[in-house]
């Protein structure tokens, strides 16, 4: 199983527009893997993570196979993992002949999604999806949805997806996780990769625990992972989708999270497992 990062930040992007903060103005100075976009992911080129107002934007950039693509699976209903203007683009008369594209998303965003694409539209279909809901795509990965800490009007989720005897979670927007979350993943079986919101970075300016983490949740999250036996020492650890509210750009949470052997995620980053 193959996933590719295509953007790693939060909502404003790193450097945000507007912005001259420390973490901005670095961004801007050293650029690389310190620029980032909106957090979206792709999972083997088939399944896409969250369709959010920068996918034109790494379409073009990294160049992927929409005809390769059958589903997407949507966190939660914020811009900058759904933007359903341009999820319209799939269908007609603004697309033609093409392979429909799946989505799966909670209440708000099924109910965002459905005014293009529940009726007789090509091109597009959405089904609704709750915690605890165990599906499989159209192009035959399992996926479980998890209970999200975010804004509720957003229906939040997270993902365990799982294909071929390879299992990822990915897990942003959230905070640490609900108890109902935990309570599935007992059951989950191991992981060969672990996906965790940062968006509070190294957290140098006060822990980050609801409605989004920083570094040091993260470590909670992974400790109570190992202790259930859901992870182990060969399982891939990533931490993703960060805000220059945060107080760190790529360069600088580099050091720290190597040195608990966890992967900091940057736009293209491909990890194989």
């Amino acid at each position: 199983m193959k996933i590719t990062y295509l953007g790693t930040a939060a909502y404003e992007g790193v450097p945000a527009p507007f912005c001259k903060c420390r973490v901005c103005t670095l961004a801007r100075e050293r650029g690389g893997r310190n620029m980032r976009s909106r957090s979206q992911a792709l999972i083997n080129g088939e399944l896409l993570v969250d369709f959010n107002a920068d996918t034109v934007w790494h379409y073009h950039k990294y160049g992927f196979d929409w005809e390769s693509i059958g589903d997407c699976i949507i966190t939660h209903s914020h811009c900058d993992h759904l933007f359903e203007e341009d999820a319209e683009i799939a269908v007609e008369p603004y697309t033609r002949e093409h392979r429909t594209i799946n989505f799966y998303s909670g209440e708000d965003g099924y109910n965002k999604l459905k005014n293009f694409c529940g009726g007789k539209q090509k091109g597009a279909t959405v089904t609704l999806v709750c915690a605890g809901d165990k599906f499989i795509t159209s192009t035959g990965y399992e996926v479980t949805a998890f209970e999200a800490d975010h804004d509720k009007s957003s229906s939040p989720l997270f993902y365990s997806v799982a294909k071929d005897g390879k299992k990822l979670l990915y897990a942003h927007d959230t905070g640490y996780f609900p108890e109902s979350a935990w309570e599935l993943l007992k059951d989950a079986g191991r992981f060969d990769l672990i996906s965790l919101d940062c968006t509070g970075c190294l957290g140098l300016s006060g822990n980050w625990v609801n409605g989004h983490m920083s570094f040091g949740t993260d470590l909670d999250v992974i400790d109570r992972m190992k202790k259930l036996e859901l992870i182990d020492e060969s399982t891939k650890i990533v931490i993703n989708h960060f805000s220059h509210n945060g107080g760190q750009i790529y360069d600088e949470m580099l050091k720290e999270a190597q040195n608990h052997e966890i992967i900091v995620s940057y736009d293209g980053l491909e990890i194989e497992f």
